[in-house]
């Protein structure tokens, strides 16, 4: 597709995105779900040093981060670490089912018919399973590829290389972390049809994926600039966890959490954007091809 074309297709799904968030304020609810469940995980996390939470936290984060993850300011500094965790569960767990819920009620609401969320629920529920398994899918392999560039990255800093091209630790995490971001833009374009499909057609997971694929590769310049230019924002607030300690160093220790929240308020953004803005353009190629 020429790239002219691309970009005016590009600039309407913008526009028509904006315009809906505008007028419906209440397609931002199961994103902002999800930033609340975040939240409360962050705040569990917390208080994991205190009596109750400290019941059921205290032994395995001592277990895996050592006593001074249970201590001033040392849980602050573990904080981001564990906080990761929770934010991969829930990010699995509920938001294939929030996903699915923006966009049945992005659909419902271009029909004309309810916003509300209850029935949106319903029918993103009943499709849970092909959901979830986009979600699992997405996460498996970005984890894979972020775990094993993070062992290459880190065996070239043990042997010194990294320090032989004059790059520090500083400047590899940097790097790394752009790097990890580019791929997951890559595999969230491939497959950021998928819950739409699923929702708007009742389809499996791997019917759904083909569809996504095959209509990114249609699309391709328009469906990466939707995916990428949210990110963008996105990554300054991914890149600033690796200077976390020395914020909290020259500032203050909770430094750590301001960060981590910021980065919940930018994705809860960048996540509605991003799903109604797909099932904007995936609704005109379906009425373009009928």
């Amino acid at each position: 597709m020429p790239i002219i074309k691309s970009m005016k297709i590009y600039s309407s799904v913008v526009k028509a995105t904006f315009q809906n968030l505008r007028k419906k304020p209440s397609l931002f609810k199961p994103f902002l779900y999800l930033s609340l469940i975040e939240l409360l995980g962050m705040a569990v996390i917390y208080f994991a040093p205190q009596w109750p939470v400290s019941l059921v936290l205290a032994q395995p984060i001592r277990a895996f981060y050592g006593e001074a993850a249970l201590h001033y300011p040392g849980h602050l500094l573990a904080l981001p670490q564990i906080f990761r965790i929770w934010q991969i569960i829930s990010g699995v767990i509920f938001g294939a089912l929030l996903t699915g819920i923006a966009i049945s009620m992005y659909n419902q609401e271009a029909k004309g018919m309810s916003l509300r969320f209850g029935k949106n629920f319903k029918i993103a529920f009943n499709r849970y399973l092909p959901l979830l398994a986009y979600t699992l899918v997405t996460f498996i392999v970005i984890y894979l590829v972020e775990h094993f560039s993070g062992r290459i990255i880190a065996s070239r800093l043990v042997d010194g290389k990294g320090y032989f091209l004059k790059m520090g630790q500083i400047k590899w995490s940097v790097g790394l972390a752009v790097f990890n971001l580019m791929f997951s833009v890559g595999i969230e374009t491939l497959l950021m049809y998928t819950p739409v499909v699923i929702i708007l057609e009742n389809a499996g997971f791997w019917r759904a994926a083909g569809k996504s694929i095959k209509t990114v590769f249609h699309y391709f310049i328009t469906s990466v600039l939707l995916v990428l230019v949210p990110v963008i924002f996105y990554m300054a607030a991914v890149i600033s966890r690796v200077f976390i300690p020395k914020l909290m160093d020259k500032l203050f220790p909770e430094m750590s959490m301001v960060i981590l929240a910021v980065g919940i308020l930018v994705a809860f953004l960048v996540n509605t954007i991003i799903a109604i803005s797909a099932t904007i353009l995936y609704l005109n190629v379906r009425e373009t091809k009928a």
